[in-house]
């Protein structure tokens, strides 16, 4: 893609795991990286398989914003420190009601109003 000279991109990325039972966490890109890492664990996810979403977009100013997402079940061991991460199963798959929920949310304050999915 090509900048404006001078010009500084900024991709802005939010993380977000998805329960069976209909919860949603969100982390921030410093958060999912240290859980990424075995850094830091998630007790309450130990042993689980939990779908996730990443919604990444460019902060800078411009007409059109692309918004991209990307989707995994990423699996927990017994100390709740990520184990693996793969495509989901058909039965793991995002809705799209999640999936635009989650858009949404993280587009909350990027200063965005009402975003449409095409």
């Amino acid at each position: 893609m090509l900048q404006k000279p001078g010009a500084t991109m900024n991709t802005e990325i939010r993380h977000f795991l998805l329960t069976q039972d209909g919860q949603v966490r969100e982390f921030t890109s410093e958060e999912a990286a240290l859980i990424a890492a075995g850094a830091n664990r998630l007790p309450e996810f130990a042993e689980r398989r939990i779908r996730y979403l990443q919604v990444s977009w460019d902060s800078e100013p411009a007409s059109e914003l692309k918004v991209q997402t990307a989707g995994a079940a990423i699996k927990f061991d017994t100390d709740g420190r990520l184990l693996e991460a793969a495509p989901p199963s058909e039965e793991e798959k995002i809705s799209r009601f999640e999936h635009d929920t989650c858009v949404q949310w993280a587009l909350r304050g990027a200063g965005v109003q009402q975003p449409t999915a095409h």
